[in-house]
């Protein structure tokens, strides 16, 4: 018995001490926070952070509205805010009146990604179901549920407008294609594939292309053909007419909207946390690092960030926002 207890100890501290971190072979330099929030950061999504005073991060940066309690923070578009309730519940806010124009519940079933155009909101639901609502008469244009998935991503995606139609992007990794006028579903794309894990986490139209992003693949969509690549997929990145893909093996790649590769590179054991970008693209990463890349991936340094990344960090543009502090590049 005592050599089985010891067998398993050594298996154990072995397991432990195998696991490998990012370690740099040279540091340039390092960078501090800017500022404080005026409380941590509690919640975060794909295109917002909410804090714990009710305050909310959106890609324009800390607004000044705070949400009731026990709301979290989704998207702003459109002059609007939305967000979320625990008690299932979906609210709309103006953002020039900063009052709530618009609330539906829903029973056991809570909202996890969300958009707006004019009066029409699309909605995705924790158990997989879709919705399109006109709020200005309060009416449910379409609904489905699609297969239930056993998990949620932070970063799932939100709903898209293309013209007349909408793309919701569903939880069980597919692009399911709706008109709302006539609630009828045009087409359901696989995006991933197809397993109770694979949300999708990044959604966007570029250069007239729609491509989509799940853990396990991402796609590129155009009237012509479709292409994909099958990646461990961490986050992706659109900046000028470039598509930059990180994956959990701590590669970065360059691709064009068509998901050509054009430049790769890897950082052994890096795990990315969050990318910025201005002149240059800056990818966050967990061990307490920024690593500065050019745009065509010839060169890059490292520096020292203020602190590992160890709970909820949210990047938007050229800012990153991370528990009460946030750290901002300089354009001088």
């Amino acid at each position: 018995m005592r050599f089985l207890v010891l067998a398993l100890v050594l298996l154990l501290f072995w397991g432990c001490s195998s696991k490998r971190y990012f370690e740099p072979e040279r540091v340039a330099g390092a960078v501090d926070f800017d500022g404080r929030l005026p409380a941590p950061i509690i919640d975060v999504l794909r295109d917002g952070a909410t804090l714990a005073n009710g305050m909310f991060i959106s890609q324009d940066g800390l607004e000044s509205y705070r949400l009731p309690k026990n709301y979290r923070f989704i998207k702003k578009h459109d002059g609007k805010y939305l967000a979320a309730s625990c008690c299932k519940e979906i609210l709309v806010i103006d953002a020039k009146s900063q009052k709530p124009i618009y609330r539906r519940s829903f029973q056991l079933r809570a909202p996890v990604a969300a958009n707006i155009r004019g009066n029409l909101l699309a909605l995705v639901l924790d158990d997989n179901s879709l919705m399109a609502i006109d709020i200005a008469q309060d009416r449910v244009l379409y609904e489905s549920r699609q297969p239930a998935a056993l998990a949620v991503d932070t970063k799932i995606a939100n709903p898209i407008f293309l013209e007349r139609l909408v793309v919701f992007p569903t939880l069980d990794g597919k692009l399911v294609v709706v008109d709302p006028r006539t609630g009828r579903e045009l087409r359901t794309i696989v995006a991933g594939k197809g397993d109770a894990f694979d949300n999708v986490i990044f959604l966007k139209v570029l250069d007239e292309k729609l491509v989509a992003a799940t853990p396990s693949r991402v796609i590129s969509i155009s009237p012509q053909y479709t292409s994909s690549l099958d990646l461990e997929v961490r986050d992706l990145v659109y900046v000028d007419g470039r598509v930059y893909i990180l994956t959990k093996d701590g590669r970065i790649l360059l691709t064009d909207p068509h998901l050509r590769i054009l430049k790769s590179r890897k950082y052994p054991f890096a795990h990315f946390t969050g990318a910025i970008w201005g002149e240059y693209l800056y990818l966050i990463e967990k061990e307490g690092y920024i690593i500065a890349l050019d745009k065509d991936l010839m060169a890059s340094n490292i520096f020292q960030f203020p602190t590992q990344i160890e709970e909820y960090i949210f990047s938007a543009k050229d800012q990153v926002f991370y528990d009460d502090r946030y750290f901002k590049l300089n354009r001088e």
